[in-house]
């Protein structure tokens, strides 16, 4: 009998160290909003990874100065 698996390809996710380095705040904030799902991400073995593609979402409505997403007129 054959098992049927799917593999997480980590290629297309980015740590919390990384994650943070690129949005520019602490790996604990991070994980803040991690655990409160305003970033959408995965745990695997006690370790948050997101996605390339959330993460650049992210980046792009997330304003470092206030902590909060940035408003559009």
């Amino acid at each position: 009998m054959l098992l049927k698996t799917t593999m997480f390809e980590l290629e297309n996710y980015v740590d919390v160290r990384g994650a943070a380095r690129q949005i520019g705040i602490h790996e604990e904030s991070l994980r803040r909003l991690l655990r409160l799902g305003t970033v959408p991400g995965v745990k695997i073995g006690g370790q948050w990874f997101i996605s390339k593609e959330q993460l650049a979402l992210f980046i792009a409505t997330y304003d470092v100065r206030t902590g909060k997403r940035k408003k559009f007129m």
